[in-house]
């Protein structure tokens, strides 16, 4: 049975704590009141993956010391203190128990470079460092796009970067602007919706069918040794 999407235009700490998939949802803004938010702390529980809305977002951990701004993403091993520039929105995905990757890097692109359903294009901006691991994506959607109802099998949290839109879903009709963070459980049908407007998503998936294996990824794939016998088919 589908449950409910969940979206926020306004937040400041844990949004969600989807057990199933192993994700706690984040997010937190400055008020532009003071120069910079202070003593934001995320645990070190798990891998994190993360995306700027305007302004700057200045990360710390043991091993990075970041500042990410708008139109930026990033990944951490693990959890980090944060403090917040004015006018900034920073949505956080973390992994409960996996050991991420640092990566940063952005900003993102205006399309993405895969082909997606109904017009709409994908790219990967954090893969999975193996099969199954989680992964961060780009999701663009052109002007006047009436996407196909459809469903993941795994749950799909992301934040707005720009553009305007809807997500349409058991009779309900949810705004999208920059900075809405939304939730759509695993199974929940759902589509989304533009106008006059193109829309940007950045959505975080807690799981993959594809990535690296042992057996087959770009290393061992493109090494050859004697004769030119191929060391994967070895």
């Amino acid at each position: 049975m589908s449950r409910p999407i969940l979206t926020w235009h306004s937040y400041n700490g844990e949004l969600v704590d989807d057990a199933e998939w192993k994700t706690r949802g984040f997010g937190f803004q400055h008020d532009g009141l003071s120069p910079h938010m202070n003593s934001i702390e995320v645990s070190n529980a798990g891998a994190c993956f993360g995306f700027v809305v305007g302004g700057s977002a200045h990360l710390k951990s043991d091993s990075v010391e970041w500042t990410v701004r708008s139109m930026q993403w990033f990944s951490t091993s693990d959890g980090f203190k944060l403090q917040l520039d004015a006018n900034t929105s920073v949505a956080i995905w973390q992994k409960v128990g996996f050991k991420g990757l640092y990566a940063m890097g952005g900003p993102v692109e205006s399309t993405g470079r895969l082909r997606y359903i109904d017009g709409c294009t994908d790219t990967i901006l954090c893969g999975p460092p193996r099969q199954g691991d989680p992964c961060l994506n780009l999701l663009h959607f052109p002007k006047h796009i009436d996407q196909t109802e459809h469903f993941h099998p795994s749950s799909r949290l992301g934040i707005v970067a720009k553009g305007m839109g809807r997500c349409e879903a058991e009779n309900l009709s949810i705004v999208l602007q920059p900075g809405t963070i939304f939730f759509i459980p695993a199974g929940t049908n759902h589509r989304f919706v533009t106008a006059e407007s193109e829309l940007d998503v950045i959505a975080y998936h807690p799981d993959s069918d594809w990535g690296p294996a042992d057996e087959d990824h770009p290393m061992i794939n493109r090494t050859w040794i004697g004769n030119g016998q191929n060391l994967k088919k070895k």
